[in-house]
């Protein structure tokens, strides 16, 4: 194919060919698009998607490589990772930034794909949450001026995670700072936020933005403020206006779902999560979710992204090693009920949660 490019009274054009990417790069399937039905498909080859990978840890950002003074700012410190035990993952030729600085998370990202998952999840901002040191910004406390050093890092990682077959979930805020830009209004400071991540990321060929991890009014007491129905349908509006992929948009409970099934809303699908030790409400709450979809007019993508209860959920090989639970309640019973994927959390009480 050939295409004209015209500006200013300049012309030109340029030759696209067939990709030469093969095996599990995205780049060589297409985007991976919501068709209206309970699985997402590339636009190139046509083939339906399902993921499996780590929803944990959300502070998979919170990396001691990346600029700014996070890791040193005294807040939550002991969380900021060096994904030391990964290093030895990293592979000749696989990017790196400011003299060799990237090798553990990068190691984590082949590691991953190496075991044969093709997603993973974190959150591009944790300030007020349950850890407190990633954010786009500049400051902890500066919501109006991006650290593009530090975005151009955060996208190396996101690139290499793209030709490897990944998958990349973003989680836009936690249940504890949901409200934490506009008091949970879509002012000034979220729009800015959502813009950021739809300009600098929203090219990548198959991701999906959770407006929410445990979102809206579900717990006692929220440490920030909770966000209202209006608030919910009108974030999932302004990507549906802005993000020109138009990328899969979901949101995950806290709050179940039943005040988004109308038609102004713009969600996709869920992100949804469970409270079994043994897995056994996957089946029966993913049937639930797509039949009410349907019959809404809706026809919700749902994946199944924390499943278990939040104490043990997948434990270690160590206390488990067989598994059987989480494969036939969680992974199988995701599945044959119509989910379009599964992302495993590891629960707190146990070590390496």
């Amino acid at each position: 194919r050939q295409m004209c490019i015209r500006d200013s009274g300049l012309t030109g054009t340029f030759e696209v060919g067939p990709t030469d990417k093969s095996g599990r790069d995205l780049r060589s399937k297409g985007r991976l698009n919501y068709v209206g039905g309970p699985y997402l498909q590339f636009a190139e080859t046509g083939e339906y998607f399902l993921k499996a990978g780590a929803d944990a840890p959300e502070n998979l950002l919170a990396y001691v490589d990346f600029d700014g003074h996070f890791a040193t700012d005294g807040r939550k410190d002991e969380l900021v990772k060096t994904w030391e035990p990964h290093v030895k993952d990293w592979k000749e030729g696989d990017p790196t930034w400011q003299n060799g600085k990237g090798k553990g998370l990068i190691g984590a990202i082949n590691y991953l794909a190496d075991k044969g998952m093709n997603a993973f999840s974190f959150l591009p901002l944790s300030i007020a949450g349950d850890d407190l040191n990633v954010y786009p910004y500049i400051d902890y406390a500066v919501f109006d001026r991006m650290d593009v050093s530090k975005l151009d890092q955060w996208e190396i990682v996101f690139e290499h995670a793209t030709r490897l077959g990944m998958f990349l979930h973003f989680k836009l805020s936690e249940v504890e700072n949901q409200g934490l830009l506009d008091n949970g209004a879509l002012g000034v400071q979220r729009k800015l936020y959502y813009r950021e991540l739809i300009a600098r990321f929203g090219h990548h060929l198959a991701l999906n933005w959770n407006i929410g991890e445990e979102n809206g009014k579900w717990i006692g007491k929220h440490p920030t403020p909770w966000q209202t129905t209006t608030q919910r349908l009108a974030m999932a509006r302004f990507f549906y206006d802005n993000d020109p992929y138009r990328h899969h948009v979901v949101i995950h409970n806290g709050q179940l779902f039943y005040d988004l099934l109308g038609p102004e809303s713009k969600y996709t699908g869920l992100s949804l999560q469970t409270n079994r030790e043994d897995f056994g409400n996957v089946h029966r709450e993913v049937l639930r979710w797509r039949r009410l979809s349907d019959e809404a007019g809706r026809h919700w993508a749902v994946a199944v992204d924390e499943p278990g209860d939040h104490r043990y959920s997948l434990v270690p090989d160590a206390v488990d090693p067989e598994h059987d639970l989480a494969r036939q309640n969680a992974l199988w019973g995701a599945l044959m009920a119509g989910a379009w994927g599964v992302e495993w959390y590891f629960g707190y009480l146990h070590e390496h949660s």
